[in-house]
């Protein structure tokens, strides 16, 4: 993650960025809930859609690895394939704390 560059790139002040990636954090941490109870519940349709969320907020802050694991939960809801998220949704929440842990470090 490399704010300056980010910054430049979508012609925004660092700390805008900051704030985009704070709430980035926040509300990738609901849409994680929502999408471990959806599959709960077996809600194919609110996985997919909290798995589209995640997948298009990442793509946009350029963090390919959620972006990723992401779009894949949301391929195999796509294709009628309801598996459990659980390796997925760990895998975005660690890269979540990595996020946090370099926004406290940079302030």
């Amino acid at each position: 993650m490399d704010i300056p560059t980010l910054a430049g790139e979508l012609g925004l002040e660092e700390r805008e960025v900051r704030r985009l990636f704070q709430t980035f954090l926040e509300s990738t941490e609901k849409d994680l809930v929502q999408l471990g109870q959806a599959f709960s519940e077996q809600d194919a349709e609110t996985m997919q859609a909290a798995a589209h969320h995640i997948k298009g907020a990442a793509g946009n802050l350029e963090l390919e690895v959620i972006a990723e694991a992401a779009r894949r939960i949301e391929e195999k809801v796509r294709r009628g394939r309801i598996e459990d998220p659980a390796v997925h949704i760990a895998n975005i929440r660690r890269q979540l704390e990595s996020i946090s842990t370099q926004l406290s470090s940079e302030r």
